[in-house]
């Protein structure tokens, strides 16, 4: 019943995926083995979106020390249609966008990732950002160069990608709003005027018991306008033109009619939502981190969380970032606060509007001069104990020129700092796009037995019953499965025979071993 439309499962799901069913993972833990060599292969089957690679990368040196720096990672993402590629590259420009404090680019990146409608600003931006990828795609400059490779593109694909990136940039209009309601007819058919009953079934027989911490309000506004994290006051009425992409479909009217040609549109999902992406689970660092999964008035029938899904991936995508360029794990300071963790930033605009400026700036600077010397103080001999009565310090005033001052070195001291952890960061990690389907993989040598780990979304989790796809697998491969436990527009029943034909795909592959079954995660022996 969670599918009104329960003959094409399609139409809640979309043509289309741009964003994912299931929460990002760390795919090098998740592989859950060691693999030999210095040089990891990774391979993404339409995972629609950057969020595991944007986890790994900024968790790949947990497990490095000075004596075992991080493995090099490749991630090979195979996606189609074009525009779902187009889109990981404008999302990965966003959140390498150094220029943008943390909270800000957090705001911006999710804004981008998950509504069809935006603000004028985020318009303006993602026009900006498109001209610069039509010189990395055509071999410009770009902060990207160093990091996507497109050796493995025809260049009738990397005309493709320039294509979507100049019509997300010129001034045509695309009517959003019209389109996505020509999809929501679709899906409904006969129920569109009782759509609000419709969702409200599907979140309380579906969405509640899966991830309870996505409120019904935001649902329900995601499935009538398409936005998915509202931030504030602020006004979204602008097309979000990275959604828009073409498939074939056949011509009603006019003189082409009855011929099938691609036709733009919003062949999107419209009943999962943008949020099990990163929505629905973080990493628990320490108390203040789960209370963000706190529940109020356990036990009387009127639960409810103190927080949300917005606030939860706002959290996550600030956390990426935060070890990108500390090379730290992100931790709240203050109960409630996901942005508390952020006070040490000094690029933070809303932190040091009002040129505020914490005393940990200072103390960071003692510990940096202390810590930066090369004296080895540990032979010295002890002072003699001091008196522990102190005269009354005086009272220090600054100017407000001497606390910019302070500001501005503050700022200078950690742009430095990040600079050398991002290099850090991003040292040995290539990502490369691919267009299409994976079974244009099968015959290539080079892609024969390459990949160490493999992970499937649900839109290309059919593709493991092909025999051919076990000649992509490296010795001692690992290969991850989106389960369905996210996909709303399945009821429980269907849920569960997902995952049992998921284990019957597994079964044509003899040598694979299941590890588990709630994951369907399998490993090649």
């Amino acid at each position: 019943m969670a599918n009104p439309n329960s003959n094409n499962a399609h139409a809640s799901i979309g043509l289309q995926g741009m964003w994912g069913f299931s929460p990002s993972v760390d795919l090098l833990e998740e592989s859950q083995h060691s693999i030999d060599g210095d040089e990891i292969n990774v391979l993404l089957v339409n995972a629609c979106d950057i969020r595991h690679v944007l986890k790994t990368i900024s968790r790949r040196r947990r497990s490095s020390s000075p004596n075992t720096p991080p493995p090099a990672v490749n991630f090979y993402m195979i996606d189609n249609p074009v525009e779902v590629t187009a889109r990981h590259l404008l999302l990965l420009s966003t959140i390498f966008d150094w220029e943008i404090p943390i909270r800000q680019r957090s705001i911006l990146f999710l804004e981008i990732y998950g509504n069809c409608l935006i603000q004028d600003r985020t318009s303006r931006y993602i026009a900006k950002q498109a001209s610069g990828l039509i010189e990395l795609v055509t071999g410009g400059e770009h902060q990207l160069e160093d990091m996507v490779c497109f050796d493995h593109l025809k260049f009738r694909e990397r005309d493709g990608l320039e294509s979507c990136f100049k019509h997300w940039g010129d001034s045509s209009f695309f009517d959003m709003a019209a389109l996505r309601d020509q999809r929501l007819r679709h899906y409904y058919g006969e129920r569109y005027d009782s759509r609000r009953n419709v969702l409200d079934w599907d979140y309380q027989t579906r969405i509640k018991l899966v991830a309870s911490i996505i409120h019904i309000k935001q649902y329900r506004e995601w499935r009538n306008s398409g936005i998915a994290f509202e931030f504030g006051d602020s006004t979204y009425n602008q097309p979000n033109k990275t959604m828009s992409s073409y498939a074939i479909g056949t011509l009603k009217k006019g003189k082409e009619k009855g011929i099938k040609k691609e036709i733009r549109g919003f062949w999107l999902d419209v009943v999962v939502s943008p949020y099990s992406a990163f929505g629905v689970e973080c990493e628990r660092v320490n108390e203040y981190a789960e209370g963000l999964f706190q529940i109020l008035n356990k036990g009387t029938g009127t639960e409810q969380h103190r927080h949300h899904t917005v606030e939860v991936a706002t959290y996550n995508i600030m956390s990426y970032l935060w070890e990108i360029e500390t090379n730290k794990k992100y931790e709240m300071r203050k109960k409630n606060d996901i942005f508390s963790g952020l006070g040490e930033d000094a690029s933070d605009v809303i932190i040091y509007s009002n040129g505020k400026e914490e005393e940990e700036g200072d103390t960071e600077a003692q510990a940096e001069s202390t810590t930066d010397g090369n004296a080895d103080t540990s032979s010295k001999p002890p002072e003699p104990p001091k008196s522990n009565v102190q005269p009354p310090a005086a009272p220090q005033t600054l100017s407000e020129a001497e606390k910019e001052e302070r500001i501005e070195k503050r700022r200078i001291r950690q742009a430095a700092s990040r600079a050398r952890n991002i290099v850090e960061a991003m040292d040995n990690v290539k990502v490369y796009p691919l267009c299409g389907t994976i079974d244009s993989m099968y015959n290539k040598s080079k892609f024969t037995n390459k990949f160490d780990i493999v992970h499937v979304s649900q839109h290309g989790v059919h593709n493991i019953g092909d025999e051919n796809f076990a000649s992509l697998l490296a010795a001692n491969a690992s290969v991850m499965l989106e389960s369905g436990k996210h996909v709303y527009a399945l009821s429980n029943k269907q849920c569960t025979e997902l995952t049992k034909k998921m284990v019957e795909l597994t079964e044509k592959h003899p040598t694979w071993k299941l590890k588990n079954s709630n994951k369907a995660q399998i490993e090649k022996l």
